[in-house]
């Protein structure tokens, strides 16, 4: 009976030591995620270092550069927020102001993918103006059509180039 009782203490030891030494696949990934920019680069570490399947090792770093990509998004939108009330401030002066909106925001500090979205979403909440002013430049004559959009009304010029330039391919493909 005393050999039992001893083999019940060791035999638990070696089930401890067992599972410690099992590997902890999440901190593997995290590991080579952090010292990866990206999944093929997250892919080898964990395929060289930790022997992964290949296969699984793409799909677990795809996985965790996702998430990482969900994070850092969440975060910058978090800190953009709090902020919330000088970015309506900054937008009201700036489109009030002379200068162009994407330009003058910008200059405010305003991170270049904020500002694309708040000028396409301006752009389309004012669809209908717009459609009115590029009708009156179409029927003009003595002018040409980007010059027209962006000095009577304004247009960015790089919009009023790119919707110049699709009309003209339009209508030139209508003819062949």
């Amino acid at each position: 009976m005393t050999r039992a009782v001893l083999l019940i203490p060791i035999v638990a030891l070696l089930a401890l030591a067992a599972c410690g030494k099992s590997r902890d696949k999440r901190s593997e990934v995290i590991e080579c995620s952090s010292i990866s920019l990206d999944v093929k680069g997250t892919t080898q570490c964990l395929v060289q270092l930790y022997h992964w399947d290949v296969a699984v090792a793409t799909r677990t770093a795809t996985d965790r550069h996702r998430e990482l990509d969900s994070l850092k998004t969440w975060q910058a939108d978090s800190v953009w927020n709090l902020g919330a009330a000088q970015h309506r401030t900054q937008l009201a002066a700036c489109r009030r102001g002379a200068d162009p909106l994407d330009r003058c925001l910008l200059v405010a500090g305003w991170p270049l993918t904020r500002v694309n979205a708040v000028g396409d979403s301006l752009w389309q909440a004012e669809a209908a103006q717009h459609l009115y002013e590029l009708h009156n430049c179409q029927r003009r004559k003595d002018v040409n059509l980007a010059s027209c959009l962006t000095l009577y009304y304004k247009w960015d010029s790089d919009r009023a180039l790119r919707i110049a330039d699709s009309l003209t391919r339009e209508r030139l493909g209508g003819r062949r």
